[in-house]
């Protein structure tokens, strides 16, 4: 018997195998309508199967070098500027024999090996034909052979050869694997593998007549990608055409069966979505008069975490069970997509602390993409797991998911509470001058005007932006941000109408965080307010990352907010001429902060403002619209400005302070001077002993 890893091995060989056989199907059909080859029966009748030729009327372009005839190729494949999903395809003979006549799982050692052989071995084809099938083109180079015996022999052994030649540059313009399907793949493969027996159980349930297998794989987007690998014939050895025994989607997601000029074998699906929408007495109609009465092969396939109903389980002659997208499994399809090595992704991943538990298929599809770089790739996987585990989140709070799709397990659950107990200390939460619970509707209406009225009044310990001296820009931009806030609010705008990203720049002293808290106060919203130097605390890479994260889950959860980033200039510049060492760990703060900036502006109520003394240093990315598209800088403090500072501070001590000082020319200041500089009207008499009860509402502009 077979070891697990060696079952799991050859069933993702035989799976990337059909993969690369779609791959070159698909390039010579576009080659066929492009007049470069042709299709030609091997039988007497259209149905026999099919090998590909060279047409006759190109033949005379090809030279027999490389280079050459690859470029001849490539402008007739471009000249022809379309895909054909038409034709025979029937190049398979026992395409209609039975359900698992076809397989050949045991293929020989030496070519099953593991999954880093086949890379290797794939990757040494400079000619970009697929090693396994390499037999193939010998077998029609033989059979060409035969077809022309009666033309000089050395001219059928030139025609054959050539023959070879260009099937071999035109299956190098196959497509790449497709990091879905090769997900998908492994997802199978170690499904079969995780039990030594499966594969033999496996393969005598498929030889029977109408078998009915269920394959239950907790990702998402694994049903539908499943769906149209068989549609392809990438899982069973011929193409199929689904077909749902109840109302909705087929597993592919097409509502009526695919039908084209491909010879297609029909089989009966069940989703467990579906059956999980039904009742039990539902689910027995389903098994008794559907997939028992249905004379066709049947597949029950789910990819929800939870057992399927026991009346399926029990009709299926087989159950195939799998696990979820964990690191390994990143690994393997980055080094056959990408060409990233799996030891150094999965060393990257170690080193960031990046565990998936909760990724989907087409949470990889997004995140592997061409022309990648490794960093960036992790930094989408992990900035999406974030965002599956906080909706998953979310569907636990509101009970929307019944189904038990993507909601957390116990472990997840655990696991979660256990991050943001650990990265709590990154940030600080200021809750304005008076919570807007302990303030009770006024005869104006507005509880927060009431709260801020209140704040106004208990003296300068509350920090008010309507009084703040020396801001200029920002204090206007507070201020209609106070109203917008509110309109928002009573829902008369929409929160994209606000603008609530501010970058404040400006140097050390000049009061960028005093001007934070004053907001807070105004607005009447608690404040999150952190800095990148604390996130850089924890100094390795995932826990910076994470710390990040948190930071605005947090900021997410307490809507509407403020959150404040001091020393934003901190987090790096992915631009030249840096002097920074290591310049993926730099890199990859930046890509961080950027996906997290653009979550939180999909985000309603979350106010984020940035300060920094030196705005140049900034990456040019993170000032882009809709991230902090809005840059004021806050100059030191002028005469005035200082005047309020000193004014705001002394509060009811002012008057004695300028009576002491009466001599020093302070009693020389006019009516109309005193409310200017922020001061008491009583400073302006000529009789500065005179006591005043007035008491100073200004604050300070810088602290």
């Amino acid at each position: 018997m077979m070891s697990k890893s060696k079952i799991t091995d050859r069933i993702f060989h035989y799976l990337i195998a059909r993969q690369r056989r779609a791959a070159r199907i698909e390039v010579f059909e576009r080659a066929a309508d492009a007049g470069i080859l042709e299709r030609v029966p091997l039988g007497e009748n259209d149905d026999s199967a099919m090998v590909w030729q060279l047409s006759s009327d190109h033949a005379a372009q090809f030279s027999g070098d490389p280079d050459h005839d690859r470029e001849v190729i490539r402008a007739a494949l471009e000249a022809s500027g379309r895909k054909s999903n038409t034709a025979g395809l029937a190049d398979q003979a026992d395409e209609f024999g039975e359900f698992g006549d076809a397989y050949d799982f045991d293929l020989p050692d030496d070519e099953c090996g593991t999954v880093a052989a086949a890379v290797k071995h794939s990757h040494a084809q400079t000619d970009g034909t697929d090693p396994l099938h390499q037999a193939d083109l010998d077998e029609a180079t033989a059979a060409t052979a035969n077809e022309t015996a009666h033309i000089e022999p050395n001219m059928a052994k030139l025609a054959a050869a050539l023959r070879g030649h260009v099937l071999s540059v035109v299956g190098g313009f196959a497509p790449g694997l497709k990091p879905e399907q090769v997900a998908t793949a492994l997802l199978l493969a170690r499904a079969v593998g995780d039990d030594e027996r499966m594969l033999e159980r496996l393969t005598s349930a498929i030889a029977r007549k109408w078998p009915i297998v269920a394959v239950q794989v907790p990702v998402h987007d694994f049903v539908r990608q499943f769906g149209l690998m068989l549609e392809e014939g990438i899982v069973l050895p011929f193409y199929t055409s689904l077909s749902s025994i109840r109302s909705g989607p087929t597993l592919s997601g097409r509502h009526k069966p695919l039908a084209d000029l491909r010879r297609r074998k029909s089989i009966g699906t069940v989703s467990g979505a579906y059956l999980r929408r039904t009742d039990e007495e539902d689910i027995r109609q389903v098994v008794s008069r559907h997939i028992l009465a249905l004379e066709k092969p049947v597949i029950i396939a789910d990819e929800v975490d939870e057992p399927l109903p026991s009346r399926l389980t029990a009709v299926a002659d087989i159950t195939i069970r799998g696990r979820g997208i964990d690191a390994s499994l990143i690994a393997e399809v980055l080094a056959l997509c990408c060409g990233v090595s799996a030891s150094q992704s999965l060393f990257l991943m170690n080193e960031v602390g990046f565990e998936p538990d909760h990724l989907g298929i087409d949470d990889l599809a997004v995140a592997i993409r061409p022309g990648r770089s490794l960093n960036r790739m992790l930094s989408v996987l992990m900035t999406l797991e974030d965002e599956n585990i906080s909706n998953a989140e979310d569907k636990d709070g509101d009970g929307k998911s019944s189904d038990g799709k993507g909601s957390l397990g116990p472990a997840s659950k655990s696991a979660l509470a256990s991050k943001r107990k650990k990265f709590a200390g990154c940030f600080d939460v200021i809750e304005p001058a008076v919570a807007r619970a302990a303030v009770s509707e006024t005869a104006s209406g507005s509880a927060k005007n009431a709260a801020a009225a209140s704040a106004r009044g208990n003296g300068k310990d509350h920090l008010l932006v309507e009084n703040l001296s020396g801001y200029g820009e920002a204090k206007g931009w507070a201020l209609d941000l106070s109203r917008d806030l509110y309109a928002w609010e009573q829902n008369q705008v929409d929160w994209s109408d606000l603008s609530s990203r501010l970058l404040l720049s400006g140097p050390p002293g000049t009061g960028k965080t005093t001007f934070a808290k004053a907001l807070c106060n105004t607005l009447q919203v608690p404040l999150v307010a952190t800095s990148v130097a604390r996130w850089l605390e924890t100094s390795h890479l995932g826990d910076v990352l994470a710390a990040m994260t948190t930071t605005f889950e947090h900021a997410t959860q307490l809507a509407p907010c403020i959150l404040f980033i001091d020393e934003i200039d901190n987090i790096g510049n992915r631009g030249g001429g840096s002097e920074r060492h290591y310049d993926d760990y730099w890199s990859t703060l930046v890509n961080r902060m950027l996906e997290l900036l653009d979550g939180a502006s999909k985000t309603e109520g979350v106010i984020v403002v940035g300060a920094t003394n030196n705005p140049e240093k900034i990456d040019a990315a993170l000032l882009r619209s809709g991230r902090l598209e809005k840059h004021i800088m806050i100059p030191p403090p002028d005469t005035e400005a200082l005047i309020g500072i000193i004014a705001h501070h002394l509060g009811s001590d002012l008057d004695t302070v300028l009576r002491s000082h009466a001599g020093n020319g302070m009693a020389e200041l006019t009516e109309a001077d005193a409310p200017k500089a922020g001061l008491p009207d009583s400073v302006a008499n000529d009789d500065v002993s005179t006591p005043t009860t007035k008491h100073h509402k200004g604050v300070p502009a810088h602290g």
